[in-house]
């Protein structure tokens, strides 16, 4: 009866053995979180960026995204020399959330709207770059290194650094802003309108990087979007982010937002401009954006489009949107009086 039982612990020790030779790179397999965005309460005030945009993980881990924004972002991996495509097309196509990223082939996830998720395994090691196909400024880097390798830092560290990066995003801004509250932001920035001019600012922003890549925060609003005018006056709406694209839109929005409104002309000094003869006329802008950054031995771009004009013939209220944006609050209206 007792001579098992010397025989029984031995069994549970070659057990307990064969469990501790597992390689520790199968039990190091983990999945980590990130987030894909951020905003203000309001919706507001924009976080473009990967937060954190630099992580150190193992070979055979997981990174899981969850979008925090109202804006659209994508979570995507292109192989080296690859071209950017347009964000509906992917990468092209899209990717489901789990997929694996080797360097062989691209990975994207769809437009992911808050609350959305999308998780991509790391099989080898090796350093990747994260973009965003809607946002191609917005970038990081993925550190994927060898299993037996030491990591920097645990889960807990993104955590804090995620929200270290949106609280010093958020509170970053430029134009006389700082120590406003958003609710004060129509009245301060109407100060700055050009005298004899009527002019809103159709959105603004300001780029920062890390050593991962870059980040930015947007203010998805019309400043002084609500302004009142005569017949005949002309409004000039101009952008002033430097990375995010905005519309202004009177009327029917049109299906492809991109190009400007077969009414929009030319001035002599390259700003679009339409005319409105009455209330419930459309216009579209088009996408009123910087020129990209010059690169050295790379041809210049054009000039941006970043000015947009409209003169109203009759009286009435004429309100517009940014056709990319007024789901978070991004809307004016013009006010002609006699």
């Amino acid at each position: 009866m007792y001579s098992k039982k010397p025989m029984l612990t031995a069994s549970v020790l070659l057990a307990a053995l064969a469990v501790f030779s597992i390689p520790q790179t199968a039990e190091a397999q983990q999945i980590w979180q990130a987030t894909l965005g951020a905003q203000s309460k309001d919706m507001a005030k924009q976080v473009i960026a990967f937060l954190p945009n630099e992580m150190w993980i193992h070979a055979n881990d997981s990174i899981n995204w969850t979008s925090a924004s109202g804006d659209i972002h994508t979570v995507s991996f292109l192989i080296a020399g690859q071209k950017y495509k347009d964000f509906t097309v992917g990468c092209p196509g899209y990717s489901l959330s789990g997929t694996s990223f080797d360097g062989s082939k691209c990975v994207s996830a769809p437009p992911l709207v808050q609350g959305q998720h999308f998780a991509v395994k790391f099989p080898v090691a090796g350093n990747f770059k994260i973009l965003c196909l809607v946002h191609t400024h917005m970038t990081g880097v993925i550190h994927v290194l060898p299993a037996s390798a030491r990591l920097p830092h645990n889960q807990d560290f993104y955590y804090d650094e995620a929200a270290n990066q949106t609280r010093s995003i958020l509170a970053d801004a430029d134009h006389n802003m700082e120590h406003h509250d958003h609710d004060d932001m129509d009245h301060m920035l109407s100060e700055s309108v050009i005298p004899g001019k009527n002019s809103v600012v159709a959105g603004t922003g300001e780029m920062a990087n890390t050593a991962a890549g870059f980040q930015s925060l947007s203010v998805v609003r019309f400043l002084k979007g609500t302004i009142e005018v005569r017949v005949g006056d002309t409004v000039e709406w101009s952008n002033l982010d430097p990375a995010l694209p905005h519309t202004v839109t009177f009327g029917t929005e049109p299906g492809n937002p991109g190009p400007p409104s077969a009414n929009v002309t030319r001035d002599a000094d390259g700003a679009r401009h339409a005319t409105l003869d009455f209330v419930g006329d459309s216009t579209a802008s088009g996408f009123l954006v910087a020129a990209p950054q010059d690169q050295s031995g790379v041809p210049q771009s054009p000039p941006g489009s970043t000015v947009f004009r409209v003169t109203f013939t009759h009286p009435g209220t004429y309100p517009y949107i940014c056709a990319l944006h007024d789901n978070l609050g991004m809307v004016g209206k013009v006010i002609v009086k006699p």
